[in-house]
């Protein structure tokens, strides 16, 4: 599988007409040192196969994803994916009784009404995550790479590509000049920052795990804080609290 670039905020959108089947958004693959860290394997996400028991003790890793392919009626050929470095620690789900949503409890339904609710089911599930890309702001090889340059930008650009935060915006750059003739503008796609938006996503804390936990929702919150830096003050290291809302289930899609 390959890891196409993401956008990243005030940098050129990258060029996806043309290209068929379905494009992946994600944040770039972690380094191998920090994936061995206390042990855990390289593998990000493993197959049923490579399960706990078959005792290669291979950690399945947990990620956010929506997008085409994904969300039953999404739109285009782009799928979004944030993929964790490690899981949380502690997960909270809180439930609650909304009165004054109109929502008829099942016992009042008619038998005869086959519709389905697509509604907040007044729940909420709240977690906190870490990014790290201390060894590849370290490793020479990474030099080039979006996570080399950036940092942890690259995985908080997953989020805001996830979050249709960050989108594209056409721009006709016109050179100066001081005398005709006329010099043709160029048209350059860029990627500018506009508000959070309602993305239908679903949430993994293991991925291709049978037994993990799994939500199908809206990330409602993100809140970000920048713990390290390099020298030339790039972000090496951040927490992301996250709000998720569980939304009933759709067509293709599944809840916890």
């Amino acid at each position: 599988m390959t890891f196409p670039i993401e956008p990243i905020s005030g940098t050129i959108y990258p060029t996806i007409s043309g290209k068929p089947g379905v494009t992946v958004f994600e944040n770039p693959l972690f380094h191998p040192n920090i994936l061995n860290i206390g042990g855990a394997n390289t593998a990000i996400n493993p197959t049923f196969k490579q399960d706990f028991n078959t005792r290669q003790g291979n950690l399945h890793r947990g990620l956010l994803i929506g997008g085409a392919g994904v969300v039953p009626g999404s739109k285009g050929n782009i799928q979004y994916k944030v993929n964790f470095l490690y899981n949380p620690s502690t997960i909270n789900e809180s439930r609650s009784i909304d009165l004054n949503n109109g929502v008829l409890p099942s016992y009042a339904r008619n038998p005869d009404d086959p519709g389905s609710y697509a509604t907040s089911l007044n729940t909420t599930v709240s977690f906190s995550l870490l990014f790290d890309r201390t060894f590849e702001l370290w490793d020479q090889y990474y030099r080039q790479t979006q996570q080399g340059i950036y940092g942890v930008r690259s995985d908080v650009e997953a989020f805001y590509n996830l979050l249709g935060i960050n989108i594209p915006q056409v721009q006709t750059n016109t050179a100066p000049q001081a005398a005709p003739p006329a010099i043709n503008p160029t048209k350059v796609t860029n990627t500018i920052q506009g508000p959070m938006t309602f993305a239908p996503t679903k949430l993994y804390f293991g991925a291709n795990s049978k037994g993990a936990l799994s939500y199908f929702g809206y990330v409602s919150s993100i809140n970000i804080t920048y713990t390290h830096f390099t020298s030339a003050m790039v972000p090496s290291r951040c927490g992301i609290d996250v709000g998720f809302t569980v939304l009933s289930q759709m067509a293709g899609s599944s809840t916890s």
